[in-house]
């Protein structure tokens, strides 16, 4: 997995990077979002941020209005910004790995999310919430893969087909299929992280098993595959 930090550390960064907000606000966004991450949206107060951050309660209306004022100022970076970099970043480093497999293609990018899942679970389960939540930021969250990785994503989809390595299907559906299932995975143990039962590797194991058999050319095909096309 490509060393990039967790998502926390990166909104923390970023926001000594932005000359709009202000030394107080840096330190009400970045204490905020530690305690989401910690406890739960819900679950905390705006006494509690404020304690955290080192300043008054109204120090935090002044500047945010309420609560969800602060939410929406931390995901607004997050899932414009923050979140599509640090992704294409991962995504970056499986594309240019020189493995030309369709093994080695799925289980390093299986392996980066589940990676990626595990370092950044508290702080997902505050995006995702907003996720079913809110509009705006799932339209962001759903545009998050950049055109550039979508084209080399293309074009590694190609040699795997002419090497006979992947399964002749449309590209957006294999696309589809590989991050609908990983998706899937996310989904489940940021917001039930007690079903969690299996380790890292196994988990990788059976997901890159799954993926890989399925897009295999090699594979079993259905009766009816002849009439798909």
């Amino acid at each position: 997995m490509s060393e990039i930090e967790t998502i926390q550390a990166y909104y923390a960064a970023s926001l000594g990077k932005d000359g709009r907000i202000t030394r107080t606000q840096r330190q009400i966004l970045a204490a905020a979002l530690d305690l989401f991450a910690e406890k739960g949206y819900e679950e905390v107060g705006t006494r509690e941020i404020a304690e955290r951050a080192g300043v008054a309660e109204g120090t935090i209306f002044h500047n945010f209005v309420n609560k969800n004022g602060i939410l929406d100022a931390i995901m607004q970076p997050i899932v414009k910004n923050i979140l599509p970099t640090m992704l294409n970043t991962l995504d970056q480093a499986v594309l240019d790995s020189p493995n030309q497999t369709l093994e080695a293609f799925i289980v390093a990018l299986v392996r980066d999310r589940v990676k990626f899942v595990t370092r950044n679970r508290a702080s997902l389960a505050v995006i995702l919430s907003q996720f079913f939540n809110n509009a705006e930021d799932r339209a962001a969250v759903l545009g998050m893969v950049s055109p550039a990785i979508l084209t080399q994503a293309t074009e590694a989809m190609e040699r795997l087909k002419a090497t006979g390595e992947l399964v002749e299907w449309p590209n957006h559906m294999i696309l589809q299929l590989v991050f609908s299932t990983i998706g899937g995975y996310l989904v489940e143990q940021v917001l039930y992280p007690q079903a969690a039962t299996l380790s890292d590797q196994q988990v990788v194991h059976y997901l890159s098993d799954f993926l890989v058999n399925g897009l295999s050319p090699r594979r079993i095909p259905l009766q009816s595959d002849n009439t798909a096309s």
